[in-house]
């Protein structure tokens, strides 16, 4: 763990001569002109990419250009060197197949942010970018930007918008860009330093509280926030496809039942699905202000997995991908 974030440190070795040859070209322009063109998408979210060949097929009829797929999360661990707790790499991603074999798709690296790895202060993003781009390098992936993803709250908003505008510095250097994933709530305030953002349109409750219905998705919700929000960056918006089992007892939170677990406890189960009339009552309540910053929103369905996906109609993944 001691040498997590310097995965493949050959590679980083070589990258960074690259990047230094290419500083001393000295006639490149260091500024970028991002465009972020308008394409169905859809998220990776599992620790093992090699897609079945039903997903392939499934990005092959919607037309999906885009796959933002997650590489690494940034958690926090201590790693026993005299340091304590510092923050490191978890759950990276498996490459058991290889992207080229999805055709011509641009692929977004996603990098997850624990608040936890946020509150340590340490230096994060010359460690991000580098371990991304050793990743693309060992697996032949072309990226054009890298997103962050974070539940940062008013506590934390200025430590993550400081990592934003450093990640989105060394990547200007790289001619490249910087998008994160926005929350509803995250909404209420000035969004990061970023080219875009992505509205999760999902997890708009809170699962712990033994009340609410279904966490995954209310238009209700929805509408409520769309009441009173603006948006200063262009966003596109991301739908649930993904369902889940959550156990309660005593009225508490005990935890997501997984598969292969006993469903025989002692407690109460609520089965919680990404109902597909939400899911257009959602899209419906998105402000136009939201939508028209400079160029269409994609819509991006969370996430690439043919047990859930294949329990929508041809048609109602058409719907929710239409603009």
């Amino acid at each position: 763990m001691k040498k997590a974030f310097s995965l493949l440190a050959a590679v980083s070795i070589m990258l960074t001569l690259m990047c230094c040859a290419d500083s001393r070209r000295g006639t490149e322009p260091q500024s970028l002109h991002f465009e972020h063109q308008p394409a169905n998408a859809v998220y990776h979210w599992k620790t093992v990419f090699n897609p079945t060949i039903y997903e392939k097929e499934f990005m092959k009829k919607h037309d999906i250009r885009r796959l933002y797929l997650k590489f690494f999360d940034v958690g926090v661990d201590n790693l026993y060197d005299g340091r304590g707790v510092q923050p490191v790499p978890i759950a990276t991603t498996i490459f058991k197949d290889s992207i080229k074999h999805l055709g011509e798709v641009e692929v977004v690296p996603v990098v997850f942010i624990t608040v936890e790895a946020l509150r340590l202060e340490q230096p994060l993003a010359e460690r991000i970018v580098n371990r991304v781009e050793a990743m693309c390098w060992a697996h032949h992936i072309a990226y054009r930007e890298i997103q962050l993803d974070c539940d940062w709250t008013r506590e934390t908003r200025p430590l993550f918008f400081e990592l934003c505008t450093e990640v989105r510095s060394l990547l200007r250097e790289r001619r490249k860009g910087l998008s994160a994933t926005i929350r509803l709530h995250q909404l209420r305030d000035t969004l990061p330093d970023i080219e875009y953002g992505v509205l999760m349109l999902y997890n708009t409750e809170n699962l712990r509280n033994p009340d609410v219905k279904n966490s995954i998705l209310s238009s209700n919700v929805v509408k409520e926030y769309m009441r009173h929000v603006e948006a200063d960056k262009h966003l596109d918006f991301a739908y649930p496809t993904y369902e889940w089992t959550l156990l309660f007892k005593d009225r508490k939170f005990k935890g997501i039942l997984r598969p292969g677990d006993d469903t025989n406890v002692d407690c109460n189960l609520r089965h919680e699905t990404s109902n597909y009339h939400e899911i257009i009552e959602a899209k419906r309540a998105l402000r136009p202000s939201l939508k028209d910053i400079g160029y269409p929103s994609s819509n991006i369905i969370y996430h690439l997995d043919s047990a859930n996906l294949s329990k929508y109609t041809d048609h109602e993944i058409a719907e929710i991908y239409r603009p």
